[in-house]
């Protein structure tokens, strides 16, 4: 499995969150059993983080590529103004 891990900056939280079922949804449409679950969480100094855990990183490279041009996404993908950091990492040991 890995591990997407997404920090970025946006203007309205709230205008965020609500295209986030959308993206869920189209990701799950999109990649099926590849896409294994998603956190948003908010950082104390205001930024959003987003954790994805894919079913394998090729999964992962693949919906990075293809999913910030995605129209179902746009509403997800339209509150970002600055992406800090996107790194992707192996999940060693799960519980």
């Amino acid at each position: 499995m890995t591990l997407e891990f997404v920090r970025f900056e946006t203007k309205d939280a709230e205008a965020l969150t609500a295209g986030r079922d959308q993206l869920v949804d189209r990701l799950r449409e999109r990649y099926g059993d590849g896409f294994v679950g998603a956190r948003l969480v908010r950082f104390d100094d205001g930024s959003i983080g987003d954790l994805i855990l894919w079913g394998s990183r090729e999964t992962a490279e693949r919906a990075a590529g293809e999913m910030p041009s995605d129209e179902a996404a746009a509403a997800f993908f339209g509150q970002i103004t600055e992406v800090r950091e996107m790194s992707h990492a192996e999940v060693l040991h799960s519980s």
